[in-house]
């Protein structure tokens, strides 16, 4: 009797990890499928992470703005969540506004970001936090991207889902794409 309900409780511990797992998957290939595409500029630095290998820190141009290039609805104070809605008008995306909340009217796709500064009237530069910094690669690919950073503009296309989350879809040199982030 025993030995029949170990059996039954691991089978359910199994299919239970799996549906889990399943689940995050799926969710995950949704994201990257159905959101909206935006490609932002960046630049990269090749550091090493102990346990999870080699990957490339995205420095994205839209984390540090010029106060007078966007509209500021509020005042934010350091790591305060900020709603970045973006202009996709040039091959770049960049800040149009930034809110404390979602914004219901806005025009274009909507990032959620950090503010890595207070944000007031008074500031110049504004510095921002976004959520999608590292892009894992093999250490030969990573070493190729930060090179290839170098010479040419690198640009990373993003999967943007409507309440502002944001997930690397793919990566651009000079507009043509080098790599797409597969959905499974």
């Amino acid at each position: 009797m025993n030995k029949r309900f170990l059996i039954i409780g691991t089978l359910i511990a199994v299919l239970l990890q799996t549906a889990v797992l399943g689940k995050i998957i799926t969710d995950r290939a949704n994201a990257l499928e159905a959101g909206q595409e935006v490609q932002l500029e960046t630049g990269f630095i090749d550091p090493r992470d102990l346990f999870r290998g080699h990957y490339t820190t995205l420095n994205f141009m839209i984390e540090t703005i010029n106060r007078d290039s966007v509209t500021v609805d509020g005042t934010f104070t350091y790591n305060q969540d900020v709603y970045v809605e973006l202009d996709t008008s040039a091959e770049f995306a960049t800040a149009k506004r930034l809110t404390a909340t979602y914004p219901t009217n806005a025009t274009g796709p909507v990032i959620l970001a950090q503010a890595r500064t207070p944000i007031s009237e008074a500031q110049l530069q504004i510095r921002l936090r976004v959520p999608f910094k590292r892009f894992y690669a093999a250490k030969n690919r990573a070493l190729e991207l930060q090179n290839m950073q170098r010479e040419r503009k690198l640009g990373v296309i993003l999967s943007v889902a409507n309440d502002g989350s944001a997930m690397i879809k793919g990566l651009t040199i000079e507009g043509e794409k080098i790599y797409e982030e597969p959905l499974y």
